[in-house]
């Protein structure tokens, strides 16, 4: 029995180029707490999906939507940096694998540190980059 296996192609300069101004919208938006910046990121369709950091599953645009303000209004102080990524064409897309780093502020003052690696598929569509699917799951606290 014979398997075929294919070899990923690597991105173009200009499709990778896309893919960092996509994931840089994304944190500066989170960073600023600009909802409708980070809602920009992410497909407008009730199939995208969203599986943050403590396994909860969001399902379509205005869910996240309202999880993505839920998280804003319980931290005054969000920012988010992607530690390290790497980008993979697949079908019409591209998934990205990588860690990124949360730091918040409660409004009690104290500072959460949450860092997650994380998976994520995303499409063109419309003309414009845009998240599908998100999956993140925290990493271990190491002493």
């Amino acid at each position: 029995m014979s398997t075929a296996t294919a070899t990923p192609s690597a991105l173009s300069e200009q499709q990778l180029e896309a893919q960092k101004e996509l994931d840089q919208a994304f944190c500066s938006a989170m960073s600023r707490k600009d909802l409708d910046g980070v809602m920009r990121c992410l497909w407008k369709d009730p199939n995208l999906v969203v599986v943050l950091w403590d396994a909860s599953v969001y399902r379509g645009w205005e869910a996240i939507r309202a999880a993505a303000q839920q998280l804003f209004d319980t931290f005054p102080v969000v920012r988010l940096a992607i530690d390290e990524v790497s980008h993979v064409p697949v079908g019409d897309g591209v998934v990205a694998v990588g860690t990124a780093t949360y730091d918040l502020q409660a409004k009690d003052g104290s500072a959460v540190r949450i860092v997650e690696r994380w998976t994520d598929f995303r499409r063109q569509i419309n003309g414009r980059w845009v998240y599908v699917l998100d999956h993140a799951h925290e990493l271990p606290k190491l002493n």
